[in-house]
């Protein structure tokens, strides 16, 4: 699997996340889950699998501090690939 994992600062607020995956030849993408902190923020199954697959997250709130996001990739093979993206995100006002 060939995943990548990333994050860009919101215009209005907070963070997106963006994730893809594309398999590899003789594999399918049966889930992609999105967890940022600890917290599932995404996750789906799919009853056909996929040879690739895009996700973007708007908005996903304002994480002071130091945060993870990760991708996690289901084949239909029942392998798990997965893909970290960290920050860290201080809040000015000090809150």
């Amino acid at each position: 699997m060939d995943l990548s994992l990333t994050h860009k600062k919101n215009m209005g607020s907070g963070w997106n996340i963006l994730a893809s995956a594309k398999a590899a030849a003789g594999e399918k993408i049966l889930r992609a889950q999105i967890l940022v902190n600890g917290f599932s923020k995404y996750d789906r199954s799919f009853p056909s699998p996929l040879t690739q697959w895009q996700q973007e997250l708007g908005q996903q709130g304002q994480y002071p501090g130091d945060n993870t996001s990760r991708l996690e990739i289901t084949s239909e093979r029942g392998d798990v690939s997965s893909a970290e993206d960290s920050w860290n995100d201080i809040d000015p006002s000090g809150n």
